[in-house]
């Protein structure tokens, strides 16, 4: 009595199902067969995403048409709301209607922490996907202030750097590569290190009065 059905189109742009229907009356007399041509357009199908990002850079998710188990539309929009995060991580936003799905995300810590985001694809025909997870992992990256230390001359410093986060970020296993140190007075011994463990170094100073050695250190996770 009613003519209906339910379509699924695997592609990513608009396809077309043709019925041929014959109509028949109460008493039995049947009617010219009429067409029905029902369009279906496509709606996004998005499997869960994963990224990996160090703190403090930005993602950008591409997306890309791979039928059936990706469906990307041309002109598909996404939308979001503020991610779900682990150990304090910031700069997760919010978007509506967007082409892009990007961000800059910030790890505090000197651990890796996530941020996962609920995704809402929509085609531009106005048919919604449903929702999918990004799951970005935030690696952390080393914050060091300036650092002082005394020693006397001819003798060894180890400096050693503690995690203290917001302010000081010691992800476990950080190594440190150094040049030369700048050093007044003459001093003597400054060597350089590549992916050092620790920070150490030997010094001499050739006068009687105070000097320094001034090293210029890259920290990397």
């Amino acid at each position: 009595s009613i003519i209906t059905g339910t379509l699924t189109n695997p592609t990513n742009t608009v396809q077309t199902a043709t019925y041929f229907i014959t109509p028949v009356s109460p008493t039995g007399c049947p009617g010219e067969v009429f067409t029905l041509t029902v369009t279906v357009n496509p709606t996004p199908v998005v499997p869960a995403q994963r990224d990996t990002i160090c703190s403090g850079d930005s993602f950008t998710l591409t997306l890309i048409n791979n039928a059936p188990t990706t469906i990307i539309p041309d002109g598909t929009t996404y939308s979001w709301t503020l991610p779900t995060v682990t150990g304090g991580v910031t700069g997760g936003a919010s978007a509506s209607g967007v082409s892009i799905i990007t961000g800059t995300l910030t790890n505090p810590t000197n651990t890796v922490q996530t941020a996962t985001y609920f995704i809402t694809p929509l085609s531009p025909t106005g048919c919604a996907g449903e929702v999918f997870t990004l799951t970005v992992t935030i690696n952390p990256i080393p914050v060091i202030p300036a650092q002082r230390d005394t020693v006397c001359s001819g003798t060894t410093f180890i400096h050693t750097i503690v995690n203290d986060a917001p302010t000081t970020i010691v992800p476990v296993g950080t190594t440190y590569s150094w040049s030369a140190p700048t050093v007044t007075g003459g001093i003597i011994g400054g060597a350089p290190g590549t992916l050092q463990s620790i920070i150490t170094g030997t010094l001499t100073n050739p006068t009687n009065t105070v000097q320094t050695a001034t090293y210029f250190i890259t920290p990397v996770s």
